[in-house]
């Protein structure tokens, strides 16, 4: 994803996301290396949503 092309409340949620990423990991006493791609990715989608819920 090229965040050139993505508006500054884009950038700011998927920030935001990626911290909901880390806090989750935090909490489960896991890194980001301990999921597979995959895992990450929808770990990330369901991150992303609820930041996306929170903010509607």
């Amino acid at each position: 994803m090229m965040t050139q092309q993505l508006k500054v409340k884009d950038v700011d949620m998927l920030i935001e996301a990626l911290d909901e990423c880390y806090r989750r990991l935090n909490a489960a006493e896991m890194s980001a290396s301990d999921l597979t791609q995959d895992g990450f990715t929808l770990m990330f989608k369901s991150a992303y949503q609820s930041v996306a819920d929170k903010k509607h």
